[in-house]
């Protein structure tokens, strides 16, 4: 039997340190895990009481439409209706319904380095990938981006905050880069950590996809919301896009825990809020600790920071973090930001020979 040669250079994903992983997991062996940028905490106890009043309607499928998620993201995102939000299973079924939408032959352009299953999706639905490199100072720049842009581009992706450097476009380099693109190409925001970003300059985006046809921002419940497990994320499109979004979705894709759980956790704004708030100030904590260190970092507006030093140092001291080889960065460890205790398990590593 014969498969597409394109194929060929794709591997299954393989998380990090694995079987430290599931020993930290486990609360094992001494290991904390910040790995994968989760939440350290668990979800809200509203989620959990609207889990637990689910559970009698498991022998049922969930709403189809799952309506009463879009209608909270709804309310949180002044200016949307029901007809513009997308829902999946993870952000990362969005990412690849909307290139699903897409015409062929064509290419799909994003920054790089950046989150890899942007090149995997485009691979897999048959779409050339093209990667703009960042700066030497690790950002985005809307202009390199552009320039890249020919008559067969279907989409532009940015992770704004980037995954894994945390450096991120303002609302206006947004709105300047969508003014650039042609009227036939995507631009895809992945805002997966858009709870995190301090500065005032970067919202307003989903308000830009609201009055575009061919801008969408995609996020998540995996990060902010602590939910990670059950994987649900939500976007912002315009009707259009936002339909035929629908008619490629499949049936069913985001389970009822899922959207219980998401509908609650957005509904509790203010906690949100609170828990983003936390872990900015742990980030910077963290980033006066590997300054203090003396150490080359990348400052974030994620949940996350980028560090020029091995991963073999924290695991020392029981910490495990993303080596950066896999993401573009031999030689530096991406490291989440996770609660007080773990926090500072990372920056006494520091101290260590």
């Amino acid at each position: 039997m014969n498969f597409r040669a394109e194929l060929d250079p794709l591997s299954p994903y393989k998380p990090p340190r694995a079987a430290n992983e599931a020993a930290a997991e486990r609360g094992a062996d001494g290991y904390v895990k910040l790995t994968s940028n989760e939440l350290s905490f668990g979800p809200l106890p509203e989620a959990e009481t609207a889990l637990a009043e689910a559970l009698p309607r498991a022998n049922r499928y969930p709403d189809r439409y799952a309506a009463s998620l879009r209608e909270a993201v709804v309310s949180a995102n002044p200016g949307s209706a029901f007809e513009n939000i997308l829902v999946g299973n993870g952000s990362s079924e969005i990412l690849l319904n909307l290139l699903l939408l897409v015409e062929r032959p064509g290419e799909v352009i994003f920054p790089w380095p950046t989150f890899t299953l942007y090149a995997s999706i485009g691979t897999i639905l048959g779409l050339r990938t093209t990667k703009v490199p960042l700066t030497e100072t690790h950002e985005i720049k809307s202009e390199a981006l552009l320039s890249a842009v020919t008559n067969e581009t279907r989409a532009v992706i940015v992770s704004n905050p980037n995954n894994p450097t945390g450096t991120y476009l303002t609302f206006e380099e947004v709105r300047s880069l969508a003014d650039s693109l042609p009227d036939d190409a995507l631009l895809i925001l992945d805002e997966a950590y858009q709870e995190f970003v301090s500065d005032p300059a970067y919202s307003g985006t989903h308000e830009l996809a609201l009055e575009r046809e061919n801008v969408v921002c995609v996020r998540t419940f995996s990060k902010a919301h602590g939910l990670a497990g059950f994987r649900v994320g939500y976007g912002i499109a315009g009707r259009r896009v936002a339909d035929y979004v629908e008619r490629v979705r499949f049936p069913f894709s985001v389970n009822l825990a899922a959207q219980v759980a998401a509908t609650a956790s957005m509904r509790a704004k203010d906690k949100i809020e609170a828990r983003a708030r936390f872990v900015m100030r742990e980030r910077d904590r963290i980033q006066s600790a590997f300054r203090e260190a003396n150490l080359n970092y990348v400052p974030s507006q994620g949940n996350f920071t980028l560090v020029e030093i091995g991963p073999d140092l924290f695991e020392r001291a029981g910490v495990l973090v993303r080596e950066g080889d896999p993401l573009g960065y031999p030689g530096w460890s991406r490291v989440t930001v996770g609660d007080s205790g773990e926090n500072d398990r990372v920056i006494g590593a520091l101290g260590r020979p």
